[in-house]
């Protein structure tokens, strides 16, 4: 009997070894495929779930403890498959969240708006016990070859989506929330690189004195909020990857400042995501991510 139990954990084992290594082969160059994930958690899988604390400068002690779950850059498309993303939601489910912050680029380019309700129905399959915040990437905006009206019309359009989904949409806005009588305020960026970026919009309801957490996609926007009370940044976009272009292109002469993990910008913590999804691009060493934060 226990060599029968012995021999069955092998075949789980080489069974799950080898679901790890094709999420590793597909993920690196560019596809995204349900093979990455394992919705138990408790096997292999291409997917990373990275846990950290997020130790705060003020003194809150009602909010330690409070998870929160940052994801970014779903990157919906004909290379990232909704099946993919709804197993990846169901890992975020497994997670317990209290706070579940969203840090934008849910589609890829998506002119003709065929991602767009798809996406946002997804969303709203995110449980956590505060709710889920989100604010807008490049992607999210549409392509400048659009007629303006139409990219508004389309950008408008998926904001109601996404809030009647259940997502808190901060478009250059702020949220207070109240964990266990203590205040925690989210404040959205909208997207520096589609010159929706105004901070000042953003924090006009803010106080000095609360937590206060930022939500940007860029992480470039986290050097614009130096005079702000801001006690971390959330971020995503780069997807892990170093410089722009590839090692060997001519073109690469300047690295990113800010690709991935946590940084120190001001007198503020910075947290750079990898993101769940891919633009079709091959990305080696930078594996899809999940990131748990513990406020502590």
């Amino acid at each position: 009997m226990r060599k029968s139990e012995e021999q069955s954990t092998k075949r789980k084992e080489l069974a799950d070894q080898g679901i790890y290594l094709k999420g590793l082969a597909l993920g690196s160059l560019g596809f995204c495929t349900r093979s990455a994930v394992d919705v138990n958690g408790g096997g292999a899988e291409w997917l990373e779930v990275v846990e950290m604390d997020l130790n705060l400068t003020k003194r809150h002690h009602r909010l330690h403890g409070t998870r929160i779950i940052h994801v970014s850059d779903l990157h919906l498309s004909r290379t990232v498959k909704a099946d993919y993303l709804t197993r990846c939601i169901e890992r975020i489910n497994l997670l317990e969240a209290d706070i579940v912050l969203l840090t934008g680029d849910y589609i890829t380019y998506d002119i003709l708006g065929k991602y767009r309700k798809k996406v946002a129905g997804l969303l709203g399959g995110i449980k956590s016990r505060f709710g889920a915040f989100a604010c807008l990437g490049n992607h999210d905006y549409g392509v400048k070859v659009m007629m303006p009206r139409k990219r508004n019309y389309m950008l408008l359009e998926f904001i109601s989506d996404l809030k009647g989904n259940g997502i808190n949409v901060l478009r250059n806005e702020s949220a207070l929330l109240d964990i266990h009588g203590e205040k925690l305020r989210l404040v959205g960026l909208g997207d520096l690189k589609a010159g929706d970026f105004h901070p000042q919009k953003a924090f006009a309801d803010a106080s000095n004195g609360d937590v206060t957490v930022a939500l940007i996609h860029n992480p470039k926007g986290a050097e614009y909020l130096d005079e702000f009370d801001v006690d971390a940044v959330f971020s995503g976009h780069t997807h892990g990857k170093i410089s722009r272009f590839p090692h060997t292109h001519l073109l690469n002469i300047k690295k990113r400042k800010f690709h991935a993990g946590m940084y120190k910008v001001n007198d503020t913590v910075l947290y750079v995501n990898r993101g769940l999804g891919r633009v079709g691009r091959m990305r080696f060493y930078a594996r899809p991510e999940i990131t748990i934060l513990t406020l502590r």
